[in-house]
This record gives C-alpha cells, structure tokens and sequence, in this order.
C-alpha cells in the first residue's frame, strides 16, 4: 500500500492503520515543501478507499490497480474525487490558469455543492484542495463550516507548503501529516529507473534538488533542453530532407515539446535584437506553437509544422 510513494513511512503507517480500523479522519492537512508525494499520497488514499475489487478493512495489499475505480482514480476522472485548485477555478470562472493567484470563496461553495450531493460511483468522496495556503479569508471561514459538520464518508485533505495563512480554526478540525524531504539515495534510485540517468549524475541531481522530487525533474528536464537550443541553429544553417525534419521534430515531441519550444523562442529573441526583421515572422511561428501546445494541441503536430516552417524560412 503506497508502495509507489518514496519515503514518507511514518505517514504511510498513520494512514494504512487508519485506513484497517476504518477510522478516517474526515480533514487531513498533508504539509511539506513541492515534490515531497503530498498531491500522489491523497491520490492513493482516494485509490484505496474506493477500489472496486479490495476492501480497505480487510487487506494489507491496498488498492487493486486494475479495476474501474483504480483506473479513474489515477487518470483523474473518477466522478468522487474531486480537485479544488487553481486549474478548477479557472475552468469554473472560465479564465486562464496563469491569472489564478489565490483560491476564492466561490470556488469553496462550489465544492460544498459537491460535498452535499451522494457519492457517485464510489464509496468515499475525496475532496483535494490545492494550495490550501493560498485560500483567502474569505474562503478559509467558508470551508471551515464543512468542517464544523462534515458528511460521511467524505474526505478533505489540503495540501500545502506551510500553515502560516491557514486559520488556526481549520487546522484544529484537522489531521496534519507532515512531509519530510526525500532521502537522496532513494531519489537517485528513482531517477536512474525513471529517467535512465547513470548513477553519477542521478546522485548529483539528487543532491542539489533539497529532497524535492519536483525540483529533482526540473534539473533532468533542464539538462535535457540543454540540447534544444541547438535545433533552432540547425534549422537554421543545415540541409535537411523531409524524413530528417519528420526524425527531429518526433524526437523533440517525445522529450519535451514545450520545453523546445521555449528553448528556440530564447534563441530567436536574441537573433531579433540583431535583426528584427528576419527573425520576427520566425518569433510568430513559435509563439503560435506555443499557443496551440498550451490547448493540448498533439505535440507532434505542433513541431511538424512549426519545423518545417522555421526551415522553409531559413531557406527562402
């Protein structure tokens, strides 16, 4: 049980008694720097309590995995688990996620809405809200009257960095659990599985990343698209056949297209401080990427067209 979680064992240990006595706390408060398992810990503890196929009091294995249930829950759709975060406000205030700077009380009535209705499918309903810190006032007293009188069978857990912005009236109604940093060599280990990385770098990369898992991809992604700035350079002064364009933009679509596509936009801005006018069509092809990247456009698509764009400019 929560065997894809690295380290965190105290909690693991809190949770899985709480979970075969059946003795749920209603709130938790899961705290802890980024990258640290708080957000997959209460995706697995929605996992075990609803699965289809295990009963959480009865076993020691935990969750299935394989059934309906576990399935919806790790790809997010599962009608009873439900995220309250900054991608939910904008898709409920029908904004860009980039504008979202705290959690308003609107969002919170939204999940009391949710929070009143029965179960769906499931037995449990998993309410995760995310950064609980960044609830304002106003929506910390409203949550904190679901917390006063909370329903059965439902969950809320919060997750956050730090609890200096949350009332002191909604930690006292909650279970806190604190995340420690992540142990160097079990992140090393898990980058050399992960991301093939040779047991050298997978430590160093392990030791500069502050026990943060999260800060640990973000090195990996970085050496990574170190190589990216070089696309825009080829494109730009080497020939290629339609097959070599089709390779490298498969290539960088499978790695990060995102991340490429920034990387080239880095190298593109410098170009069209020097000549603005041969590299601001090139500037407009990749914004327009980048755009349609951000509206999940398929990433391979995206590189095939903006690749063969950026080519046929260099060579007109």
């Amino acid at each position: 049980m929560f065997d894809n979680i690295l380290c965190q064992q105290k909690i693991k240990k809190v949770l899985l008694n709480q979970i075969k006595s059946g003795k749920i706390a209603h709130a938790y408060i899961f705290m802890g720097q980024g990258g640290v398992g708080k957000r997959l810990m209460a995706v697995e503890l929605a996992k075990n309590l609803n699965c289809a196929t295990n009963n959480f009091t009865k076993t020691d294995i935990g969750a299935c995995g394989r059934c309906v249930s576990c399935e919806k829950v790790a790809k997010n759709i599962h009608p009873d688990l439900h995220f309250i975060d900054f991608a939910k406000q904008a898709e409920l205030e029908n904004e860009d996620l980039e504008k979202q700077k705290i959690l308003k009380i609107e969002t919170i009535r939204y999940m009391q809405k949710e929070v009143a209705t029965k179960a769906r499918e499931g037995k449990w309903k998993v309410f995760i809200i995310e950064p609980a810190e960044k609830m304002n006032l106003a929506a910390a007293n409203s949550l904190l009257k679901t917390l006063e009188e909370p329903p059965e069978n439902t969950v809320i857990i919060l997750i956050a960095k730090h609890k200096e912005t949350i009332p002191k009236t909604i930690v006292s109604r909650s279970q806190t659990l604190f995340f420690q940093p992540l142990g160097q060599n079990e992140m090393s280990t898990w980058l050399m599985l992960n991301h093939s990385l040779v047991p050298v770098k997978a430590q160093e990369i392990a030791e500069l990343s502050e026990g943060s898992l999260e800060n640990a991809i973000k090195l990996v992604n970085e050496k990574e698209s170190e190589g990216f700035s070089s696309i825009w350079h080829k494109l730009k002064t080497q020939k290629f056949y339609i097959s070599d364009l089709l390779e490298l933009s498969k290539n960088a679509a499978r790695r990060d297209a995102l991340g490429c596509v920034d990387s080239m936009m880095v190298e593109a801005k410098k170009e069209f401080r020097i000549y603005p006018q041969g590299a601001a069509l090139a500037l407009d092809f990749l914004n327009a990427s980048r755009a349609k990247l951000l509206q999940n456009v398929n990433a391979q698509t995206v590189l095939d067209n903006l690749f063969f764009d950026l080519y046929d400019l260099s060579n007109n």
